[in-house]
């Protein structure tokens, strides 16, 4: 076989150059401290690599999302104490207006430190995060969720969707709760609707739940627990102007009989019971309705429709119910019952809250287990990381001599041959 002498220049040449080039990549990969330069040196690797930091920055999302969380969380449950502060503080002001030997402005006095109270409870309901979102408006974190519809009457504007957040792979926590899940917990009084007697009536009737349990027993049992399904009717069957008292029916929605009285005084509450002895509603005789009425008059043959369904009110109503009572009472009985009722139901708005304050608590456990194991996944792939992509010295250094050294004998060994040439042995 004849080699010329251009291919032995070009393997010597080619020689050194792979060399060179062997020993600037080793050189390149000691200053850099990765054992991938580009990924052609191994696309396996490459791809493992960039899937592995994929994981690592959706772990720091869901990291910071965990402190979002737990910002959230933390601001509401210290928002929740204070409203249940705040709803003792309205006991404790109703307990000392329920005193006979107060007078009129005395009481006036009380109310006016109750609206004070729910000027304050008003202002946490409607806190914002740090993000300056509404806490309490659900999904619609931009509306102000408590806000008075009109005169003495507040509503809730949010939603009632919850805000999840994902702190880890698949696991997603609820960040708040909404006001209507925490706040709406007040059973307030039935809605009354008239049928006829004209609507001025109504507005000298009084019609109260007295006994929230048996409202919803007997409710139940007639079958009537959504709206929808029926009504009980209130049917006035007679009056007298001169005795100032009146009759009444209440039958169930399929014209049963459930309660007839008479003689009933106007002006004075009255709680209604069942009359009809074994009906074929089951329900027994004297069996509390639930339903206090209280008119100041009634027409004769007038009648009202007591939707079953009891709505949900707030803390800021029975406040404000509270406030007005106090302020227009006019005998020790009515301040009674007024407190009593309101008593009643800020332990039921305070129940609901508490009730979330325990919710609000597991999940800040939740969120403490999650970053605990967020970080374990971290230190995982990054340990992963590390073995795919970052740089053994030791091994490193040792091939960078045996490059250095192949390097060399390629320079010598093409010296050695550039220099054979028949012309010295002339």
């Amino acid at each position: 076989m004849r080699i010329s002498s251009l291919q032995v220049f070009q393997n010597g040449v080619r020689n050194i150059q792979t060399g060179q080039t062997n020993i600037a990549n080793i050189q390149n990969q000691i200053s850099t401290g990765q054992k991938l330069l580009r990924p052609s040196d191994d696309p396996v690797a490459a791809a493992q690599i960039l899937k592995i930091r994929r994981e690592l920055e959706t772990n720091e999302v869901q990291n910071e999302n965990i402190t979002v969380a737990e910002r959230r969380l933390s601001l509401q449950e210290l928002t929740l104490q204070q409203i249940n502060d705040a709803g003792d503080r309205i006991k404790e002001l109703a307990i000392q207006a329920n005193n006979s030997s107060l007078q009129q402005q005395d009481r006036a006095g009380i109310a006016n430190e109750i609206k004070e109270v729910q000027n304050f409870i008003l202002g946490l309901m409607n806190t914002k995060d740090a993000q300056g979102e509404y806490l309490f408006a659900g999904a619609k974190g931009q509306t102000q969720p408590f806000s008075e519809s009109s005169p003495g009457v507040f509503s809730y504007q949010g939603d009632s969707e919850p805000r999840f957040i994902q702190v880890g792979p698949e696991t997603f926590i609820k960040s708040t709760d909404t006001g209507q899940e925490i706040f709406q917990s007040i059973e307030g009084d039935p809605v009354v609707n008239v049928v006829s007697g004209g609507a001025a009536s109504l507005q000298n009737l009084t019609l109260e739940v007295a006994d929230k349990a048996a409202f919803k027993a007997a409710t139940t049992a007639l079958g009537l627990s959504t709206a929808a399904s029926g009504v009980i009717t209130l049917r006035v069957t007679g009056n007298d102007p001169v005795a100032n008292t009146y009759d009444i029916q209440v039958e169930a929605a399929d014209g049963t009989v459930l309660a007839t009285e008479t003689g009933i005084a106007m002006g004075s509450p009255h709680n209604l019971t069942v009359a009809a002895a074994g009906d074929p509603l089951g329900i027994t005789t004297g069996t509390a309705l639930g339903l206090s009425i209280n008119p100041e008059t009634l027409p004769s043959g007038g009648e009202y429709d007591i939707q079953p369904d009891v709505p949900k009110t707030n803390l800021l109503n029975t406040a404000q119910a509270l406030i007005d009572g106090l302020t227009n009472a006019t005998t020790s009985d009515e301040v009674n019952r007024i407190v009593s009722k309101a008593l009643g139901e800020i332990d039921e708005g305070q129940n609901g809250v508490v009730r979330v304050q325990s919710q609000i608590g597991g999940r800040l456990n939740g969120l403490e287990n999650q970053r605990g194991l967020n970080e374990e996944f971290e230190l995982f792939n990054r340990a992963a990381l590390s073995n795919l992509e970052d740089l053994d010295y030791a091994e490193a250094l040792s091939e960078f001599s045996f490059q250095e050294v192949a390097l060399q004998a390629a320079q010598q060994t093409f010296s050695r041959v550039n220099s054979l040439s028949l012309f010295n042995f002339l």
